[in-house]
């Protein structure tokens, strides 16, 4: 009986149950393994738990998580560019061109599917539902605001 009660007491001890990973840790490394993909074989291998949630895809994949540190980095650049600029006497001149550039990157371009707000842009100068024109302006002074309402 003593012995199967070391035995018991062995195989129960709180210290065995210290050596299986926690949630948190496990995950705290696939979010380590999501932002730094190419160094995770670096890592020794981990028994992990399998939880299971509601959502099987992560909610944020590795490219949000690569477009952040990229960012960052930009951010990083451009604040040691603008101290250098600074010493240079130079800072106010990089600060403006920097934001007309920053403006010049984010006009974007339009997919020629979709309809341009200005009708003279699209074929046929087509407007887009809910377009406010000057003719509706002068149906409405002529004829009273009811007048968009009704069809003519």
């Amino acid at each position: 009986m003593e012995e199967k009660l070391a035995e018991f007491r062995k195989n129960n001890h709180p210290s065995s149950f210290n050596s299986a990973p926690s949630v948190a840790s496990c995950l705290l490394s696939k979010f380590h393994q999501a932002i730094f993909p190419s160094q995770s074989h670096l890592r020794r291998s981990t028994p992990t738990i399998n939880v299971d949630l509601q959502q099987e895809e992560p909610l944020e994949s590795h490219d949000s998580n690569s477009s952040i540190v990229v960012m960052l980095l930009k951010i990083v650049l451009w604040l040691t560019l603008f101290i250098i600029f600074i010493r240079l006497e130079f800072g106010a001149v990089y600060f403006i061109i920097s934001f007309l550039y920053i403006i010049w990157m984010n006009l974007g371009r339009r997919d020629r599917s979709k309809l341009s707000a200005y009708s003279v842009f699209n074929p046929n100068f087509e407007k887009i539902g809910g377009t406010f024109s000057g003719e509706d302006y002068d149906k409405q002074l002529r004829h009273g605001g009811g007048t968009i309402l009704r069809p003519t």
